[in-house]
């Protein structure tokens, strides 16, 4: 690729906090990148350790990192979404700052997406470590946006598309994660459904990238220690923006109610499974999780989600049906 006079820029985005022992690791393999034209932004939410002295200290040594200090703690949604609107190049990956890139990451999913101008982002298939030793493979969403949204939403595996390369066009276009709900509890999601909305996105069966899973300190394991309320008023506020987005894409009520089902299937067993694991006396009314489930939603019309999506919904739906 480096013979092609008209290479794109790439921004790799990478929101850091409390990451001292391994900010430097995370910077050595942004650096590594076989891919010549990258931008290396670096936003260091406010903490008291050593992270932002040791990014400034690879920014003097190296022009392609710019990095930024906050002041004041800005949350990861916040700290992201700070990063996104310093986006001033054509691609652009959010990079998280305990995680791995192999160095042909950018190179292998730039020229996925140059095959493809009509596809909004790619993405790999991603290895862990730490916690556990597996791999995560990829998963191609090619056709339309409501198949794509309920894919997401009810597949068994639905991939890492938070690790996708991405056009910067989504950004102009106002993509951002949502900062409503408590410590960001996970604003990844509506983020990746606007995302998915916005085009196809590619699977590279390669593995480039490689996650820290489940470690000590980190993002979800903060999120282990809020309440049960808490938890609960994040995943309604992301419903909410989740219905948002259902609601700017689908073209018809059938798209919609069967989009809104597949919701109901998603976060009905997360809310179970926490007021199991909280020990509460009883469940919580679907309406209560959320007032669009004040009526249940039911398994008409789903044709309209794709064949397989249609058969995970039907299979979720009976599920929760069986424990009622």
């Amino acid at each position: 690729m480096s013979a092609v006079p008209d290479l794109p820029e790439v921004s790799l985005c990478i929101p850091a906090w409390r990451s001292e022992p391994f900010i430097a690791r995370a910077l050595d393999c942004a650096l590594a990148q076989t891919y010549p034209h990258t931008r290396i932004l670096v936003s260091v939410d406010q903490c008291e350790d050593a992270t932002a002295a040791i990014c400034h200290a690879y920014a003097r040594a190296d022009s392609r990192i710019e990095v930024f200090v906050q002041a004041e703690r800005q949350g990861w949604a916040r700290n992201i979404n700070f990063l996104l609107d310093k986006v001033r190049t054509e691609f652009y990956f959010l990079y998280f700052h305990d995680d791995l890139i192999e160095p042909g990451y950018i190179e292998q999913l730039l020229e996925a997406l140059r095959r493809r101008p009509d596809a909004v982002s790619a993405h790999c298939d991603m290895g862990h470590f730490g916690a556990s030793d597996h791999l995560s493979h990829g998963v191609d969403y090619p056709e339309s946006a409501v198949h794509r949204m309920a894919w997401f939403l009810v597949a068994p595996n639905r991939g890492s598309p938070m690790r996708s390369l991405t056009r910067s066009r989504v950004l102009e276009a106002g993509l951002r994660l949502p900062t409503d709900a408590v410590d960001g509890l996970w604003a990844s999601e509506p983020y990746l459904m606007g995302l998915l909305a916005s085009g196809p996105a590619l699977r590279v069966p390669e593995t480039l990238y490689l996650r820290w899973d489940k470690r000590s300190g980190g993002l979800t394991d903060g999120w282990q220690r809020l309440s049960l309320d808490q938890q609960v008023a994040g995943y309604r506020a992301n419903i909410s923006s989740l219905l948002s987005i259902i609601d700017s894409v689908s073209g018809s009520d059938a798209e919609r109610q069967a989009l809104r089902l597949c919701l109901y299937v998603h976060y009905l067993p997360r809310i179970r499974l926490l007021e199991g694991q909280y020990g509460s006396a009883s469940a919580m009314p679907a309406g209560e999780v959320h007032p669009v489930f004040a009526v249940k939603p039911l398994p008409r019309e789903l044709e309209v989600l794709g064949s397989q999506a249609h058969e995970w919904a039907l299979q979720r739906y009976a599920g929760l049906e069986s424990e009622v």
